[in-house]
């Protein structure tokens, strides 16, 4: 689960910066300084380059005779495509609705990937971000509320994406 769990980790973190970002924690910017959505974009084009790099490490890696692991190097295509265009968004102050139309088939696409988990606790989580991404879309044209896609995004930092490795690590069977 090596690689994985560095998508896990630096996904997660990206995530959790945005939670805190539109829960409005630290949103503010002190005087004379860039918003503070200038290096929360930056975490964000991080952990999009780490999922791409991560994917095409596990394209290039694993044997091409069906070798599940290509599926999900495919899934996290999707969230490193998504992740470094919001980073970018973000950064140069661009209109985040572009970001939400993206989010509309990054929301959609991955449950093909349903039959690819074996458990319960998987399928849920790919559910979940179902969920996160159509928030992101409601609220970048408006719909809902940026604390209430805070909140959604914290739940998804710390139970789909901390969660995960740390349950690897404490081998506490959970996920």
């Amino acid at each position: 689960m090596a690689p994985i769990t560095m998508v896990f980790i630096i996904t997660g973190l990206a995530v959790f910066t945005q939670a805190m970002f539109f829960l409005g924690i630290g949103a503010s910017a002190e005087e004379g300084k860039k918003s503070p959505i200038v290096p929360v974009g930056y975490i964000s084009v991080i952990a999009g380059i780490i999922n791409l790099v991560v994917g095409l490490y596990i394209t290039v890696v694993r044997p091409l005779d069906a070798d599940p692991s290509l599926l999900l190097a495919g899934l996290i295509g999707f969230y490193g495509l998504f992740f470094l265009a919001l980073g970018l968004a973000e950064i140069l102050d661009m209109d985040l609705r572009v970001i939400g139309n993206l989010a509309i088939p990054t929301a959609i696409l991955p449950l093909f990937w349903i039959n690819f988990f074996s458990d319960t606790q998987w399928t849920l989580i790919l559910i979940w971000w179902v969920v996160t991404f159509l928030a992101i879309t409601l609220t970048t044209y408006g719909k809902l509320q940026a604390r209430v896609l805070g909140i959604i995004l914290m739940i998804t930092a710390i139970f789909t994406f901390f969660l995960v490795p740390v349950d690897a690590v404490m081998g506490w069977g959970l996920i």
